[in-house]
């Protein structure tokens, strides 16, 4: 897969994503992507599709434990369409989204419903 990410304003856009493997994504995930919104992580699989973790909130001051925060939209852009399938996850849901993501492909048809949302 290749990654791409932002964190206020650094790291690679689409046309420069980085070759990584699981853990390096998970890593980038966790270590690179602070919990701020307009943040993200975007995946780039082999077939050339896409999907974003994109921190649409702040994760609040004082929070101990944000796993449990539903802020992340996952977001399968399909330009071919015009529009994306998406929907709000936990942050603790975006590793096991990301392996899925590393297991499956960047397919919007393995993660469940979502709702597809025009341009």
């Amino acid at each position: 897969m290749k990654a791409f990410w932002n964190d206020c304003g650094t790291g690679p856009t689409p046309d420069q994503a980085e070759d990584v493997g699981l853990r390096e994504a998970r890593s980038i995930w966790s270590d690179e992507v602070r919990g701020v919104g307009g943040n993200f992580l975007g995946l780039i699989d082999e077939h050339g599709r896409t999907v974003q973790f994109y921190y649409e909130d702040d994760i609040p001051d004082g929070i101990d434990d944000a796993d449990g925060l539903r802020i992340v939209l996952m977001d399968f852009p399909l330009p071919e369409r015009q529009g994306s399938f998406g929907r709000r996850v936990t942050i603790g849901d975006v590793e096991r989204l990301i392996e899925t993501a590393f297991a499956e492909g960047a397919d919007h048809r393995r993660f469940g419903a979502m709702a597809f949302e025009p341009w």
